[in-house]
């Protein structure tokens, strides 16, 4: 079939660009331009083409999968019953393979299928192929799947490239839209997009993240964009929105140097090393101190931080790493400590998250507790070791304030007896072990 320009999608690309000269005249090389193929091929010509690597179905500006097996089994029930499917978008690639620019869900399951990798499930219209594979079908339904013809639109490599990808963007708003970060990975395709996507698989970072393979909807790519982001630009230059300041950072860096690549990725894989050695699967997570009516403090079980996440991992990038780590123990607990004496910290995590007032009060926050652990001069600290802390609560974990017993060891802080501003020293004779509430609720009534 001959190449054409493309007249259907019109409405598509109504912005096109176009190049005049000072006179207003257009000229014909400048002019943005589509052509396209259209054909019906069956699925099982498709289903080959892929295998010889032809068709590409995750381009690198495609969306994770997201389809469940019961709505691919929807789709082969479709294909049975001969229903009209939506066309198919393809954009033909300068080597001449294709990529599947929409339609990838519906391909993967279709090949999937006929590769035998799930069984049809939750079928109404024909229910007796519910738990059939693709090798259970009798062979007329098999030939029916096989030579099912599906209508695709096929953009040919001499159309211009970046109306590909605007295209893309327009063709991904039906059932389910692309989040944020699946709009960035769309439109600031390019060397830095696919860093963000290496380093979203670094162990350190998928384990605190609690991840054993990628996320489907890229959240976790976004997150170490966030991580970026404030890298680059560092919390002074934030303005909001976050999203907007996202977006600035992927289209600043999109064409990111080799040598700024791998600053970023020391950076990060060091963050996550340290994090990971410090607080583990906790790290992202808001610690409670108790209250009046239950003194015991606690890890938020489920809700991931995303302010604890940018102010954590940002922090760790301006010190040397065999520094940090020589200090983890006391660093761990100042950053409890935030969480559970810092009444304006707490605030710049919970409200209003994303505004400048709370972004740079968190982050200034933390700069100062690593500024206070790592640049001390100090002859006699002013907190008391992890080690000295874990053994008061091996020996008796219970708190010296409300004689109760103290559940696990992040609950626990040591309190001078003789106060620190009064001349107390840091050292185990003068050290006692309280709930962080008791002892937080006493320097209050101090204070008062």
């Amino acid at each position: 079939m001959p190449t054409e320009p493309v007249e259907e999608f019109d409405e598509l690309i109504e912005d096109e660009t176009i190049i005049t000269d000072e006179n207003g005249d257009e000229p014909a090389h400048d002019r943005r331009r589509i052509f396209t193929d259209k054909l019906d091929p069956p699925i099982d010509s498709l289903f080959l083409k892929n295998k010889r690597g032809d068709l590409i179905l995750d381009p690198i500006f495609q969306r994770r999968p997201v389809w469940d097996l019961a709505r691919c089994s929807r789709l082969i029930e479709s294909v049975i019953l001969e229903v009209p499917l939506p066309v198919f978008y393809l954009a033909e690639s300068k080597d001449g393979t294709e990529e599947v620019i929409d339609g990838q869900q519906r391909l993967r399951a279709f090949f999937n299928y006929l590769d035998n990798v799930y069984s049809l499930t939750g079928l109404k219209a024909l229910p007796h192929l519910n738990g059939k594979y693709f090798r259970d079908l009798e062979k007329p339904t098999q030939k029916l799947i096989l030579g099912y013809s599906i209508r695709t639109v096929t953009f040919k490599k001499e159309s211009d490239e970046n109306l590909r990808f605007e295209i893309f963007e327009r063709l991904n708003t039906g059932a389910m839209p692309l989040n944020d970060q699946e709009l960035r990975n769309c439109i600031y395709r390019g060397k830095y997009n696919e860093l963000l996507i290496e380093l979203s698989s670094d162990p350190d970072y998928m384990a605190i993240m609690g991840l054993k393979a990628p996320e489907k909807r890229m959240k976790d790519v976004e997150y170490v964009l966030r991580f970026a982001a404030f890298y680059h630009a560092t919390y002074l230059k934030y303005k909001p929105s976050m999203a907007r300041f996202l977006n600035e950072d992927m289209k600043t860096h999109q064409k990111i140097s080799d040598e700024d690549a791998t600053k970023l990725r020391k950076a990060f894989k060091n963050s996550m090393t340290l994090i990971r050695s410090m607080i583990g699967s906790n790290a992202f997570r808001r610690y409670y101190r108790g209250d009046d009516e239950n003194i015991n403090g606690y890890w938020e079980p489920k809700r991931f931080n995303a302010s604890l996440f940018d102010v954590l991992t940002w922090g760790f990038t301006n010190y040397d790493k065999n520094l940090v780590m020589a200090n983890l123990d006391a660093i761990r607990e100042g950053w409890i400590a935030l969480m559970t004496e810092d009444e304006n910290f707490i605030e710049s995590i919970e409200r209003s998250t994303s505004s400048l007032k709370s972004v740079t009060y968190r982050f200034d926050a933390w700069r100062k507790v690593l500024s206070e652990v790592l640049s001390s001069t100090s002859t006699q600290p002013r907190c008391f070791t992890r080690v000295l802390k874990q053994k008061l609560f091996d020996t008796n974990p219970t708190c010296q304030i409300c004689n109760q017993q103290i559940a696990e060891v992040d609950d626990a802080a040591v309190d001078h007896i003789e106060q620190y501003w009064l001349g107390g020293k840091t050292i185990p004779e003068n050290a006692r072990l309280t709930h962080r509430y008791c002892n937080w609720a006493r320097s209050k009534k101090d204070v008062a």
